[in-house]
């Protein structure tokens, strides 16, 4: 977290570790700010090599899905994240079904860093 004004894009690595470096804007609600790194996070490790835009909706479907279910693991109030997913939702319902493995595979990952 970085008190200045950031987006919320991942668009470096840390140099150290080459780690994805996560700026977020600070929040008053901890809930949201841990539930805005978690999205960005898993923006950084499903979507760091994507540079273009035709899928956006389902990018962010993904990410922000990932928050919900880390969030959830962590006891976090995640309602926000019904929200933010049905801003994005298309007219398709398989979207989070048919990236479900993706979405699963890593909010599995971020939990294990979570535990260590």
């Amino acid at each position: 977290m970085v008190p200045r004004e950031c987006t919320g894009i991942c668009q470096r690595l840390s140099l150290i570790d080459v780690q994805p470096l996560v700026e977020v804007k600070d929040r008053v609600n901890e809930a949201d700010l841990v539930r805005t790194l978690v999205h960005e996070y898993a923006h950084a490790l499903l979507h760091f090599d994507v540079d273009d835009d035709t899928e956006r909706a389902k990018r962010e479907v993904e990410a922000e899905a990932v928050a919900y279910i880390v969030g959830r693991f962590c006891g976090l109030d995640t309602s926000g994240s019904a929200f933010y997913l049905a801003t994005w939702e298309s007219d398709d319902p398989d979207v989070i079904r048919e990236r479900l493995g993706r979405i699963s595979r890593t909010a599995t990952e971020i939990i294990a860093l979570l535990e260590d």
